[in-house]
């Protein structure tokens, strides 16, 4: 007779298994064979995680790669709001360095860079100016007649103890004050001079003082003197005893104007707008040729920028959508972006725009491809080097509208405030922009408007009374969606209590890089937004979801799995029962019949 202890099942890391020794069945493999089939919807569940963490992942990629194109475009697409710049105001200034007219025969010019230094804001105007630089600005410089120890105090060394002003702050002489207490006192009394004590030997002891600006205006002022200050030195019956260096100002001579321009400074700011020159040394004889250009290198880079980044998302598309067969007579496998519905509406919208034209732009600068951008044969963007360099210095202006937001008013009171993806320029039937109109209501005691409306055609909307075309917070107004102006902010600086103003023509014009930025925007955008973003949120639901519903089956197949190996532990047992009792017959038969 067989025994049954630990016949039928036995323990493996704490799950049962049978051994079907009784029945000569493989009960092990039944039993995982029907677990495994009661876990199949797990299992599809898994796979649907594993694509979906695979699309998480691209769709992360393709946001890296969308806000890398959004960044090559901001430049390009124009000044979008207050304090916004535009690199097509980007101005760059080169210097060279030549005799002037009247120079003597043999004078050779110093470098320009060792004269002067220049720099510029978007403020300066393209031009050529001359500077020559006939002096330079000093600051004011004396000092003290010798002192013998510059750490005793000056009482013992003859000095007379009192008060002297500087540049009206009183310095106050105690009667223990050594040299260095003065340079001190003098150094902390907020009277712009520097005191510095200056040593010939040990018993050479002076104190200087200069002036810590430049300039005939600040010139030392002992005001007059006292005894303290002539018993120092400083001062001789009021006037200053030992000037080592006079205060000067500035002088250049600006575009052979025959005028002398004098500054207290060595920094001149206000000569030329949007121009910063400052002066190293002054070399007569020797003028400065400042040339001023929109700085083509900075646009250019951006260009580049901005195919590198386009080219960079097609190769992206092109990797999701490309075929891969990994087993001969396999199933074909793609990227897990390959058919998504978002990705190819956003990459239609982007090539529609790479090749569309840009109204009221004129003939030669419509499309990028005119300005030497141009698709290749794998349609990628690709540069003519020589067509955009000559583009960009012949056509600039152009370029500029071709690429970027524009705004124009034909009142200075009314400024850009900002806009948005909606907004749509207007364009009549020859494809030249036209104006809207905007009318405003009067301005309240604060310069606040009280209304304001804007129309598609002059005359409409007099009296700038509300009519649900815009709305009104302050001086700033916003277009609705009742016209294509939708979305534009402008800033209407009326001022306070003044008459309404009609008919006030705003113009926009959309260009290719702020068309395609706002394409983009939809997608992703700098608030963590976008329709990308929307299916990441939802694909990470989806796995949540997955997830959940993976655990209550896994919890299922373990319950089914214990039940099943019960059921197969008690008919192993039957089997080996009959088969004991089978045994213990055929021993009795036999016993019988030996007898």
């Amino acid at each position: 007779m067989v025994d049954s202890t630990n016949f039928f099942t036995q323990l493996n890391g704490g799950s049962s298994q049978i051994l079907g020794l009784s029945s000569g069945l493989n009960t092990q493999e039944i039993v995982q064979a029907l677990v495994a089939a009661r876990r199949q919807p797990a299992v599809q569940l898994e796979s649907k995680v594993t694509a979906n963490e695979a699309r998480l992942e691209a769709y992360s990629e393709l946001t890296g790669l969308i806000t890398d194109f959004k960044a090559s475009l901001d430049g390009l697409r124009g000044e979008v709001g207050f304090f916004a710049d535009s690199i097509f105001d980007n101005k760059v200034a080169f210097t060279q360095s030549r005799p002037t007219t009247t120079a003597p025969g043999g004078h050779v010019a110093s470098q320009a860079d060792s004269i002067l230094g220049v720099s510029v804001t978007d403020k300066a105007e393209p031009g050529v100016h001359t500077v020559e630089v006939v002096s330079l600005a000093r600051s004011h410089q004396i000092r003290t007649d010798a002192v013998a120890d510059r750490s005793a105090s000056l009482a013992s060394q003859g000095i007379a103890i009192g008060t002297f002003d500087v540049n009206g702050q009183t310095i106050n002489v105690d009667g223990d004050d050594s040299l260095l207490d003065l340079r001190d006192k003098i150094n902390a009394s907020g009277s712009g001079v520097r005191a510095t004590v200056v040593s010939a030997s040990p018993t050479q002891n002076f104190l200087v003082l200069n002036a810590e600006e430049t300039g005939v205006i600040n010139t030392i002022d002992l005001a007059g003197g006292t005894g303290t200050s002539d018993s120092l030195g400083l001062t001789d019956t009021g006037a200053i005893k030992n000037e080592l260096k006079a205060a000067t100002d500035a002088t250049i001579r600006v575009n052979n104007l025959g005028v002398d321009v004098t500054r207290s400074s060595n920094t001149f700011d206000d000569v030329i707008e949007g121009v910063t020159i400052d002066l190293f040394r002054a070399e007569q004889n020797t003028e400065i040729e400042i040339e001023i250009e929109n700085d083509l290198g900075t646009v250019k880079e951006s260009i580049i920028s901005f195919v590198d980044a386009y080219n960079a998302l097609k190769d992206f598309v092109d990797d999701q959508r490309k075929e891969i067969v990994r087993t001969e007579g396999g199933e074909a496998e793609y990227g897990p972006l390959a058919f998504d519905t978002t990705l190819r509406s956003m990459m239609t919208q982007v090539d529609q725009l790479v090749g569309r034209i840009i109204p009221g732009q004129p003939t030669g600068a419509q499309t990028i491809g005119q300005i030497g951008i141009e698709l290749n044969d794998n349609y990628r963007l690709e540069i003519d080097d020589d067509t955009l360099d000559n583009q960009l210095l012949t056509n600039f202006q152009n370029i500029r509208g071709l690429f970027e937001f524009n705004f124009e008013s034909n009142d200075s009171r009314v400024t850009l405030a900002g806009f948005n993806g909606q907004v749509a320029g207007q364009v009549d039937a020859s494809g030249n922009p036209i104006p809207y109109y905007l009318n405003v209501g009067p301005t309240d005691a604060s310069g606040n408007l009280t209304s304001a409306n804007i129309q598609t055609t002059a005359g409409a909307g007099a009296g700038g009374g509300a009519d649900g075309t815009t709305t009104v917070n302050g001086q700033q107004v916003t277009a609705l969606d009742t016209t294509g102006a939708n979305g534009l902010r402008v800033f209407y600086d009326g001022g306070a209590s003044m008459p309404g103003v009609d008919n006030i023509e705003v113009t926009v014009t959309r260009g290719f890089a702020d068309q395609l930025f706002y394409v983009l925007d939809r997608y992703v955008n700098e608030q963590g937004g976008g329709t990308i973003s929307e299916n990441t949120q939802n694909i990470v639901r989806q796995n949540d979801n997955y997830n959940r519903r993976i655990g209550d089956i896994e919890s299922r197949v373990e319950l089914f799995r214990a039940r099943t190996v019960a059921r197969f532990a008690a008919m192993e047992q039957a089997v080996l029962t009959a088969n004991n009792l089978s045994e213990s017959l055929s021993s009795a038969f036999e016993s019988a019949n030996s007898d």
